[in-house]
């Protein structure tokens, strides 16, 4: 036990060292500031600017399918989606030519959607004896390949003196068959008048 005791005795200032420098260690890991985090930038800046531009897209078998003119389009890479001020949409729609206009659009990255916000105004042209059909929205959606379109905010559509307001709207065929949904107020015209 004597021997116990000694060994106890010598090694005791070490071991009350060893565990005052452990207690020092975590006391100061324990009130460290934390590290911060590694920051990541994401370059939000466009890859490419274009003004004047005019894009044209043909269909497989060669035909004219649509021309998209904008006085300034950007691409921006993160979202991959291209901004297009004031874009002026040209296209055949059930071989009637169509138009939409807005203030502002962006298309998404493979060009499967385009969104139009801003005074939208889209026309397709009359087979007389009907006049041009109208739209008028503050946004409208649109799916050129599937010739789609739809808007949740409400929509005023005219063809001569016929009117319908509504608040959603959908498409197919663009001014095909057309759903419209909520409070929706039309005042027909017969066309005999």
């Amino acid at each position: 036990m004597h021997g116990f005791l000694n060994f106890v005795y010598r090694f005791y200032p070490l071991a009350i060292a060893a565990l005052l420098a452990a207690g020092a260690i975590w006391l100061e890991r324990a009130t460290r500031s934390p590290e911060p985090a590694a920051e990541v930038t994401i370059n939000e800046s466009p890859d490419f600017i274009g003004d004047t531009v005019r894009i044209t897209g043909f269909g497989e078998d060669g035909k004219w399918r649509y021309t998209l003119d904008s006085p300034r389009i950007t691409h921006l890479p993160v979202t991959d989606s291209t901004q297009v001020e004031q874009p002026r949409l040209q296209l055949i729609s059930q071989e009637r030519r169509m138009w939409i206009n807005a203030d502002y659009g962006e298309v998404s990255s493979k060009g499967e959607q385009v969104d139009f916000t801003g005074n939208v105004k889209a026309e397709r042209e009359g087979v007389p004896p009907d006049p041009p059909m109208q739209l008028f929205s503050a946004q409208l959606t649109f799916w050129p390949q599937e010739q789609r379109a739809a808007s949740n905010v409400p929509v005023r559509i005219t063809q001569g003196k016929t009117r319908v307001d509504a608040d959603n709207f959908a498409a197919d065929n663009v001014f095909g068959a057309m759903k419209l949904s909520g409070r929706v107020k039309m005042h027909l015209v017969p066309r005999n008048q």
